[in-house]
């Protein structure tokens, strides 16, 4: 399709009478008008006052500021800014923003969703994304605005996938919670292509809106999809690619786990010690756990587990969904017993992968978790990384380093691995990674494949050895005198007593801003340079000296930038916003053209800071 060019689509042309009036705008007053009616949308729904959840949220879907927020999101915040839908607009300027803002309203007929095919890891298969127009994407995201505080007020609390304020640590956390004090029968199931086929009228009608909301929905569902030149409807599922499809998608599957435990209440159980459980506590004793189209069921009783497993397969038939049975697994999280047979569904191996992590219990006569009454259970409940997350990390090392790093420099090198091994770390350091080996075990594994890099680089060990240097108590790393060194993956561990999960039925829009912002620093992938930050600026970005609210995204930046001759040290550091880190960029590399301060190589081109020992602490990027 031919690429129509920006001021025909959006309407604004470089004379428009808009002038720099974006960057000028309150976002801190506008940001706490549209909080402020989120919240009384949250609060009536929690009273279960429908008529007053759509009055106000008719308010809000009109209301300017929350189109203005809307539009920053996703033209400015997001990562996928740069993605164009069908008609090939991107990157707009303040100006074309403004009048985006000014024509955002509901309902409007939405354009097809342009298909973009990318590889499942470690597959041959490919996954299908929908990627709708900017003007789509804006309207997507103000509906969010609108929709999700009724919702937040619904959801269960053990449903953590594209929710705000939660994340995966939550629902490990809530796992390990279930499985702590008793060793548990486990289901863990994935639902057989979840967002491909969800029942367009039972999704609408579990979402209850009518009107222009309604409409405005079905356009969406209905919008269809044009991969190439070749344009196909869509009858069924919620496209992956917009923001409003994580929403619905939530909404489908909400209801399972309030659902499973009303229906064990009908099954006679007992404690432990052979008590009996009233009936209005025996749905406490089930664990239902959901990310997104992932979830596991948990309790100790198997053959209450596997009546469970039946009635969620006809709950999912009314959202038109299935189990997949590949992906479907029942075991146990300790040991197995003699009449857990293959018949039965068990494959013989203890314990279970969960959002790339696995879940497993060891017998223990030391470190053993101890019940209520301080008596050790003689089992240790621990969560690592799993050994498929582990190859595929280490696959994709070897990759970097003993394939395309063949003409690489050891700058080059280390530029490239530092953000790699900071984002996995971030993420699988956390629970027993550290406390098992397997950072150091990673370190290890990145330090053998780095050797036989300098050895073929400089044709002999001996020789090898110049590119390893001495940084703080670490004798062997990766580094140039003076220069960047490569990142430990031990800095980034994250022990279970630092993981505070989120309460229950918490939520951002509850109002109860002083427990939200305490969350702010346990956020997942916030490095502790970060949290260091946040504490010393009390909360405030020092660029436009207003609020880290718990969504924003926060970047690290240096003050005197590093391309000016600015030191990678923590009295030049401040903590951003991400739309204020890209303007603060924009401007310290202009003034940089300006002053000709920039190495004559590559404009822009990424700098790795070098690691400073201060008081017998590394300071890393």
């Amino acid at each position: 399709m031919k690429k129509l060019k920006l001021s025909r689509i959006i309407g604004i042309t470089p004379r428009s009478p808009i002038i720099n009036k974006w960057n000028t705008l309150r976002w801190d007053k506008i940001r706490e008008k549209v909080h402020k009616l989120q919240r009384v949308i949250y609060k009536a729904s929690l009273d279960k006052n429908i008529r007053k959840v759509r009055r106000f949220q008719h308010l809000l879907i009109r209301s300017t500021d929350a189109k203005l927020l809307a539009v920053r999101r996703i033209t400015q915040d997001n990562t996928g800014k740069r993605s164009a839908g069908i008609d090939g607009v991107k990157n707009l300027t303040p100006n074309q923003r403004l009048y985006l803002t000014s024509i955002l309203s509901v309902p409007t007929r939405s354009k097809p969703l342009r298909r973009v095919w990318i590889p499942k890891p470690e597959t041959d298969v490919k996954r299908p994304l929908g990627i709708p127009t900017i003007h789509d994407r804006c309207l997507q995201a103000l509906f969010v605005y609108v929709l999700e505080p009724e919702w937040e007020a619904k959801f269960e609390p053990n449903s953590y996938g594209f929710r705000p304020g939660r994340g995966c640590r939550d629902a490990l956390s809530a796992i390990q919670g279930h499985i702590q004090k008793r060793a548990k029968y486990v289901i863990d199931a994935d639902i057989a292509k979840c967002f491909d086929s969800i029942d367009h009228t039972a999704l609408l009608n579990k979402v209850g809106m009518k009107g222009v909301f309604r409409k405005q929905l079905r356009y969406w569902l209905k919008s269809g999809v044009l991969d190439g030149d070749t344009f196909s409807e869509t009858e069924m599922g919620t496209p992956q690619g917009g923001s409003i499809f994580p929403l619905l998608a939530n909404i489908a599957l909400h209801g399972m786990e309030f659902h499973l435990q009303k229906f064990v209440e009908r099954f006679p159980m007992t404690y432990g010690p052979g008590t009996k459980i009233k009936v209005g506590r025996r749905g406490q004793t089930l664990g239902v756990v959901r990310y997104a189209d992932d979830f596991v069921i948990l309790h100790h009783n198997k053959d209450i587990l596997l009546a469970c497993f039946a009635e969620v397969k006809n709950w999912l038939k009314g959202v038109g969904l299935e189990i997949s049975p590949a992906k479907t697994r029942l075991t146990h999280t300790l040991e197995l017993q003699a009449a857990d047979t293959l018949a039965e569904g068990f494959d013989g191996i203890v314990g279970f992968n969960f959002l790339g992590f696995t879940i497993k219990q060891f017998k223990s006569k030391y470190l053993s978790a101890k019940d209520t009454n301080g008596i050790p259970l003689g089992f240790k409940t621990l969560i690592y990384p799993s050994k498929k997350s582990i190859n595929k990390h280490q696959d994709k090392l070897h990759d970097i380093v003993l394939v395309k790093g063949k003409g690489m420099s050891q700058f080059d090198l280390i530029e490239k691995l530092n953000p790699i091994i900071r984002g996995w770390a971030c993420y699988f350091g956390a629970f027993d990674s550290n406390t098992m080996g397997f950072l150091a075990k990673m370190n290890y594994l990145l330090y053998l494949k780095l050797r036989h890099w300098a050895k073929r680089v400089t044709g002999t060990s001996g020789k090898g050895k110049s590119y390893f240097h001495t940084v703080g108590n670490n004798k062997w790393t990766f580094s140039i005198i003076n220069g960047p060194a490569l990142l430990n993956y031990t800095f980034y561990s994250t022990p279970s007593s630092r993981i505070v999960k989120v309460r229950g039925f918490e939520s951002p829009y509850s109002g109860n801003e002083k427990y939200w912002s305490t969350r702010l620093s346990v956020k997942p992938l916030i490095s502790s340079r970060a949290q260091f930050l946040l504490s010393k600026q009390k909360g405030i970005c020092t660029w436009c000296k207003r609020r880290f609210y718990w969504d924003d995204i926060m970047e690290v930046d240096h003050i005197l930038p590093l391309l000016n001759g600015g030191e990678d040290d923590i009295s030049n550091l401040q903590l951003l916003h991400r739309h204020c880190h890209h303007s603060k960029t924009a401007l310290d590399v202009s003034m940089a053209k300006s002053r000709s301060l920039l190495p004559k190589a590559k404009i822009g081109q990424g700098v790795i800071p070098r690691l400073k020992i201060s008081q017998g602490k590394i300071q890393r990027n």
